[in-house]
């Protein structure tokens, strides 16, 4: 008896196996979705709109962006999770979700490794500060005085946990007060900043451009080392400017639900390092201020382990909770 159950299951594994492996090998003859944490216009869905685009043209099939903004990307991330692992359901995910929201969350839905098979980095994000045209600040050295001068006066508007680290961290490093305004989406601050509803803004580049070309904001400076062409090098780094000691890294992934296929996962990447390496794909990235830095699987979790070892503890010091 022991011996036909044994030879029943080994019939069901096979048949699975099996199933498995033509599913596999005819991936993908459907549309695929690709999950984003933020509302359409802003920084990471520009990203994903434009490797959408490129990932249909080498599969065949649509890859339609399906925008999840708010509760921290927790909305999108269990949209993620609660997903079949077939390939159909991809998930371009910001650092925040996996390194962050795990320390600022005593409740969090999910496991940021166990809970989603990593696929690859895309990309490292710079940052910008912006300021709006009433504020009498021009240059990042005279917002930081003005801030100092102004404690608990100056608005700053974000639109993601990982800024209001970023923005924590330099008030610690300078001594200042700001009164953060926190918005769903980045299309949200710079509307805010448009219209003087707030002083200033710490958001992704993309949209900034041709509103600072036009005078309507002031680009106050960019996180990193190096000035970015979006920019045309006029607004300095904030290396340029001395006045931050420690940066917190923004960057965005493709990420999976748990237990896809190791032969699907693997030709994605593949899939995504031609194309982030493509001039076209290099040259949209720098015009909305993003930096192509593709990553592997296991060098995305190493990743993952490395930055959460810094950022959580940071964030338990700055005593940022979302719940």
């Amino acid at each position: 008896m022991r011996t036909i159950s044994k030879l029943v299951a080994l019939v069901i594994l096979g048949a699975s196996a099996l199933s498995v492996a033509a599913q596999t090998a005819t991936w993908p003859n459907r549309p695929v979705r690709l999950i984003v944490s933020y509302a359409a216009g802003g920084s990471a869905d520009s990203l994903a709109r434009y490797v959408a685009l490129k990932l249909s043209d080498r599969w065949g099939q649509p890859v339609t962006v399906d925008n999840k903004p708010g509760g921290n990307t927790i909305i999108s991330a269990m949209e993620a999770v609660r997903a079949p692992p077939d390939g159909y359901t991809l998930y371009q995910v910001i650092n925040q979700t996996l390194t962050l929201n795990p320390y600022a969350s005593s409740k969090l839905p999910y496991d940021p490794l166990r809970d989603f098979t990593p696929i690859a980095q895309l990309t490292n994000v710079p940052m910008i500060w912006v300021g709006s045209d009433k504020l009498p600040a021009k240059t990042m050295q005279e917002f930081v005085a003005f801030s100092k001068a102004h404690p608990d006066e100056v608005t700053v508007g974000h639109a993601a946990l990982i800024s209001q680290v970023a923005i924590e961290q330099l008030a610690r490093e300078q001594g200042l007060k700001f009164r953060l305004v926190p918005y769903k989406s980045g299309v949200d601050v710079t509307k805010a900043l448009l219209s003087g509803d707030i002083d200033a803004g710490f958001d992704g580049p993309a949209v900034y451009p041709s509103h600072i070309k036009a005078g309507k904001v002031r680009g106050l400076a960019t996180t990193g080392s190096r000035r970015l062409e979006a920019f045309g090098g006029a607004v300095p780094s904030m290396t340029d400017t001395g006045l931050q000691k420690k940066e917190v890294p923004i960057w965005y992934a493709f990420i999976a639900p748990a237990k896809l296929p190791d032969a699907i996962r693997n030709k994605i990447a593949a899939d995504l390092k031609e194309v982030m390496a493509l001039p076209d794909v290099r040259a949209r990235l720098s015009e909305i201020g993003m930096q192509s830095n593709w990553a592997g699987p296991d060098e995305l979790v190493k990743l993952i382990n490395s930055e959460s070892a810094v950022l959580g503890p940071l964030v338990k010091e700055l005593g940022i909770k979302i719940d």
